[in-house]
């Protein structure tokens, strides 16, 4: 009987390492492939009605692999697709990426990334729909889990940032170079929508910043060089010019953060008016508990014309939230939003937000 015992055992492992082998192997650049995605919703309300809303959910792929006997070079690239999985609401919108809704409002599924690069001892070149350069420093503030900024010019003019390169630059082409202390990022963008005839980039912009330890200090510049007097979604404004600067602290489970802008055309009031101005916005954000489970957050944000602008609009806002990691990958946050903004017509918007929101993320943890 053993013996029948030990021929089926060898039988049935030969028949399994059999199975093994005739599977499809995967290729090698597919095992450097890694999903991700956040899913995000929250329930909101203000004076006039509840709303459950949702907060730019996304998914995508990241990749990177290694040029053949070389660990100096490689390949990355990166797609990402955004999510409208909720019935269309237009009188509470609190996105954490208000260019989320940028043209894509009746979306349920809608381009954010798509590019594709090559890494190298002396700096990264990557093409396509990506990140611009400006976001090396305004990424530094955007620690919100629920509500936005809306001074540190990424989503201008109600983009999310895509046609003037300050956002998710649409046809660009960047080159970054990082170490541990200091980075420098430039970048073209590539459209030619206009009769203008430019000859180089139609908007280029560059960014950097050093790590001092004690705190970052950054400046970034953009310019539009071909913009239309009346651009429609994809288009930008004629002079379009933006100039930023950050000092940030980050120290263990404290952040503070503060970045400064002056700016032409290269944002609009509620009644779609492009103007000359500034723009302000602070982040500050504390982790406490005894597993730093908890975290507080509190963002301000102000911009407005110059006063020789002869415009009443002034955006003004300011967030709080409480937020309870469960995990790496879940979180639960409570949050409120007091907007003190003026209209261009000089009414004040007085719309003040209260939401619940409930996060899961995969390979993209919560912050």
């Amino acid at each position: 009987m053993k013996k029948i015992i030990r021929v089926l055992f060898i039988f049935f492992s030969l028949n399994l390492a059999a199975q093994e082998e005739s599977k499809p192997k995967i290729p090698d650049f597919l095992r450097s492939i890694e999903p991700y995605g956040t899913f995000e919703y929250a329930a909101a309300g203000y004076k006039d009605g509840i709303a459950v809303v949702d907060l730019i959910p996304r998914v995508g792929v990241a990749g990177e692999w290694f040029f053949k006997d070389s660990d100096d070079y490689y390949f990355f690239t990166k797609a990402e697709i955004g999510l409208h999985l909720t019935r269309r609401n237009d009188y509470i919108t609190i996105s954490v990426d208000p260019g989320g809704k940028y043209g894509k409002t009746d979306n349920a599924i809608y381009a954010r990334q798509g590019f594709i690069g090559i890494g190298t001892p002396f700096g990264r070149i990557s093409v396509g729909k990506q990140w611009g350069v400006h976001y090396a420093l305004a990424g530094n503030i955007d620690n919100m889990y629920i509500f936005g900024g809306d001074a540190i010019g990424v989503y201008n003019a109600g983009t999310d940032g895509g046609p003037s390169g300050t956002g998710r630059a649409d046809q660009s082409i960047k080159y970054e170079f990082s170490n541990d202390r200091f980075y420098v990022g430039v970048q073209g963008q590539f459209r030619n929508f206009s009769s203008n005839n430019v000859k180089f980039a139609d908007a280029a912009g560059i960014s950097s910043y050093y790590d001092f330890r004690i705190f970052k200090f950054g400046l970034s510049y953009n310019k539009v060089f071909d913009g239309v007097e009346v651009p429609i979604p994809g288009e930008t404004k004629t002079d379009d010019e933006f100039f930023s600067a950050l000092i940030d602290v980050n120290r263990e489970n404290f952040h503070f953060g503060i970045l400064g802008n002056i700016f032409n055309n290269h944002e609009k009031d509620n009644s779609g008016e492009f103007f000359k101005g500034w723009g302000v916005e602070y982040n500050l954000k504390y982790n406490f508990g005894k597993e730093k489970e908890w975290s507080f957050v509190n963002n301000s944000s102000i911009m407005k014309p110059f006063s020789d602008e002869d415009m009443e609009y002034i955006s003004n806002r300011y967030s709080f939230e409480l937020a309870r990691r469960f995990s790496q990958n879940t979180a639960v946050i409570l949050g409120f939003r007091y907007d003190n903004s003026t209209n261009a017509d000089g009414i004040k918007n007085k719309i003040h937000h209260v939401a619940l929101g409930f996060y899961y993320n995969f390979n993209y943890p919560v912050p």
